[in-house]
């Protein structure tokens, strides 16, 4: 069965029946999905929801969740913490006017890949029979034949069953070849999970080149990061020590994506022959898979994750990190379906904890101790932190030894702890003002609001101006720009002289788009600093926004710059950068020509279907969003990449179409090119000359070309189409534009001939 073809078809009889936003969203949602981008999928699901059951459409009710559910645990792992929503679905697929919906098939991935996470060992019987029932009611005509397979195979190698996961994966393979069902992501990474369970780690680092060859999920971030990940510990392995530390994920995109088992594993393997590079840096990476997992009721690989992170921690002599992580992990224990040696396991865990050494005596008295950890040469934080406890049992009142504390937890991952410590200190001693600033920073770091207010509320009546400026900090720090200026306000009429309240009041209104209010409170800055700085740059973002070019003029001159002679409107040549701005979730960039320090003209046509950006004047924030790369031949041809923060001019020109097929001759092409041209029309060729397309009728292959063309934004897309066909009627090879045809009315089926004879 062709699972996709009942999703053209809805989509194709809701654009008839002018539908748009929902077929629309029938594109969207597992685009964003598929791309690691959930969270955009996620934001537009109760959209799709009531529009899907106002149409009285149960099928793509069932489609529409699992798009945004199946991301969240075949990627993103979460156990407990989605089972809810997937056993919703699985029961709301399975209705009598939902049974029959292809998507239903799908959910069964989506339990089993839940109950996975949840316990894989302990539910995988059950996953391996729900697989069995399910394969014995599809063939391999389904699409989901390929993903129930690999789902079996995943079942197999929890329930440590791997060389039966291979002879599985050997008997399904012909079965998906005679579909190409083979050649995805999808059967790759489970069948070198399979490989790597089996023992032949040379074949799994090969299958997961082959995923990179063939650049299979490359536009899916997190799963490739997960891939890296076992790379990473396939290396360490195979002992390809150097290999294998050159490609350790940088900690930010861990941070981005999640810490990884197999990272953690990874990490193991290395430092047994490395032991001077377990520091505290390998605990904050190992602890935060276990807050990962832990956080999403995966409880088998949250104790998996566990083993590894006390081990390592115990290695090093971390016993703090260590017994952080096991009382985390603690509650997992009885959420386990099935026990199968992780009640020992645990045990053992914390028998090697208990029997390191007792912390070494001070090395200075603990009322210098503060002085002593800031001082020093030491740059591990779990060692520091060790001394700063048993300092603090001391002398429990010293808001240095405080700060302290919770400055080393934060750097070993403890944000939770270090939160708690500095409550007790605050509820049992008094608000002193470092380690009110400490408690402030980690409580807008967590984006905690609840304890934002709490400290707010304490501090209300002994001094509302920090109370208020704690409150706009977090304001500022969750993108609540009108709170930012309600908190920022009273902070200036109690002290008009307050630059902190001043700043963030001025980059909040940056933000929100309110110029007028930042200008104002960045002349004010600048009256009182003197020295051209950074507040002259965002004042010229400000000015430039309003048009306000004498402004922008003064500025600029402040900061060294040179303008030509003249008034009104700043149009010079200041080169080419390029400028990013959000086109429906998307983030875009397009070619711009510089006309001042931070205005710019853009000069690339938008792809397909996009919004024609061509021709506006924009404003952009002048702090790069990338760095110059150190190659010099690299370097000479970086563009510089800035942030659109106002359009001031709108596009002449309309929506761009897509124009492919068969290359007519240059002379054809520069014929129909100057028409384009003398209609005041824009376009570009994106294909290159190797470009071929292959003509089914004749058996030929063609040399081919696609180009984008825009016309002026009050050309109706049928005077598009029509001058389109009077301009190629007499090529030899018909051109097709289908999504023009669409937007025209035109002969939509005589194009879908085109795609289909061509291959285009």
């Amino acid at each position: 069965m062709d699972i996709w073809k009942w999703v053209f078809d809805t989509h194709r009889d809701l654009e008839e029946a002018g539908n748009h936003r929902l077929a629309e969203l029938i594109n969207e949602i597992p685009t964003n999905a598929s791309r690691g981008r959930l969270e955009l999928a996620q934001a537009a699901l109760p959209e799709a929801l009531a529009a899907a059951r106002a149409a009285r459409l149960p099928w793509l009710e069932v489609y529409f969740r699992h798009w945004t559910i199946n991301p969240r645990v075949c990627t993103r792992r979460e156990g407990e913490a989605a089972l809810k929503d997937t056993v919703s679905l699985f029961e709301f697929a399975h209705r009598p006017e939902t049974i029959n919906c292809p998507q239903s098939v799908c959910t069964t991935q989506d339990i089993a890949c839940c109950y996975a996470n949840v316990d894989g060992a302990g539910y995988a019987t059950d996953r391996i029979a729900v697989c069995k029932e399910t394969l014995a009611r599809i063939d391999n005509s389904w699409g989901c034949f390929r993903c129930i397979s690999s789902e079996m195979m995943n079942a197999l190698v929890d329930a440590a069953k791997p060389e039966e996961a291979l002879a599985f994966a050997d008997q399904q393979l012909p079965l998906l070849q005679e579909t190409g069902a083979d050649q995805s992501v999808d059967w790759f990474e489970p069948l070198a999970q399979a490989q790597f369970s089996a023992g032949q780690f040379e074949t799994a680092l090969a299958t997961l080149d082959y995923i990179e060859e063939q650049g299979f999920d490359s536009d899916n971030p997190p799963k490739h990061y997960a891939r890296s990940c076992m790379r990473f510990r396939l290396l360490a392995l195979l002992g390809r020590t150097e290999e294998a530390w050159a490609m350790l994920p940088p900690e930010e995109k861990a941070q981005e994506f999640g810490e990884c088992l197999d990272l953690s594993a990874g990490l193991e393997v290395l430092l047994q022959s490395a032991p001077g590079r377990n520091d505290y840096l390998v605990g904050r990476r190992t602890a935060a898979a276990v807050r990962r997992y832990s956080a999403s009721g995966s409880h088998r690989l949250t104790l998996d994750a566990l083993a590894y992170h006390v081990r390592l921690a115990v290695a090093r002599g971390a016993r703090w990190s260590a017994n952080l992580m096991l009382e985390l992990a603690r509650p997992h224990l009885a959420k386990l379906k099935q026990p199968l040696g992780a009640p020992e396991a645990f045990s053992n865990l914390e028998a090697m904890v208990a029997s390191m050494p007792a912390v070494r005596e001070l090395p200075v008295p603990a009322q210098e101790l503060a002085d002593y950890v800031s001082g020093g040469e030491s740059l591990d934080a779990e060692q520091d932190l060790e001394l700063l406890l048993a300092g603090a049992a001391s002398l429990p009142s010293d808001a240095g030894l405080a700060v302290l504390i919770s400055r080393a937890m934060r750097a070993c991952g403890g944000m939770d702890a270090a939160r708690d410590h500095l409550w007790t200190y605050l509820r049992t001693q008094s608000a002193k003002a470092e380690v009110v600033e400490e408690m402030e920073s980690v409580l807008v770091e967590a984006r905690e609001e609840a304890g934002t207010q709490a400290l707010a509320g304490m501090l209300r009546e002994s001094d509302p101006i920090r109370a208020h400026l704690c409150l706009a900090r977090f304001a500022f720090a969750t993108g609540r720009w009108n709170e930012v200026a309600s908190h920022a306000r009273p902070v200036l009429e109690l002290e008009p002289g307050n630059e902190t309240a001043r700043a963030l009041w001025s980059f909040a209104a940056m933000r929100e788009g309110d110029f007028e209010q930042a200008l104002i409170l960045l002349e004010q800055i600048i009256d009182e600093e003197g020295e051209p700085g950074n507040a002259h740059w965002e004042a010229i973002v400000a000015a430039s926004a309003l048009r306000r070019w004498d402004s922008v003029r003064a500025l600029g001159a402040a900061l060294g710059m040179e303008f030509e002679a003249g008034e009104g409107p700043i149009e010079e040549k200041w080169g080419v950068v390029r400028v990013q701005y959000e086109d429906d979730g998307e983030m875009m960039e397009r070619f711009a020509h510089r006309t001042g320090p931070a205005t710019a003209r853009i000069v690339s046509l938008s792809g397909s279907m996009r919004r024609q950006t061509l021709g506006q004047l924009v404003v952009f924030h002048p702090q790069p969003l990338e760095s110059v790369p150190d190659d010099e031949g690299e370097a000479n041809q970086f563009v510089q990449l800035y942030k659109v923060v106002k359009v001031l001019e709108q596009s002449g020109y309309g929506t761009s179409y897509l124009v492919d097929g068969a290359h007519p001759g240059e002379g054809e092409l520069n014929t129909l090119t100057e028409a384009f041209a003398a209609r005041g029309w824009k376009w570009i060729v994106h294909s290159d000359d190797d470009y071929r397309i292959f003509d089914n009728e004749t058996e030929t292959e063609l040399p081919g070309v696609y180009f984008l063309v825009a016309a002026p934004a009050d050309t109706p897309a049928a005077a598009i189409d029509e001058t389109l066909r009077e301009l190629t009627a007499g090529y030899e090879h018909p051109m097709c534009w289908i999504a023009l045809a669409e937007a025209a009315g035109s002969n939509v089926d005589y194009h879908e001939a085109l795609m289909e004879r061509y291959d285009l």
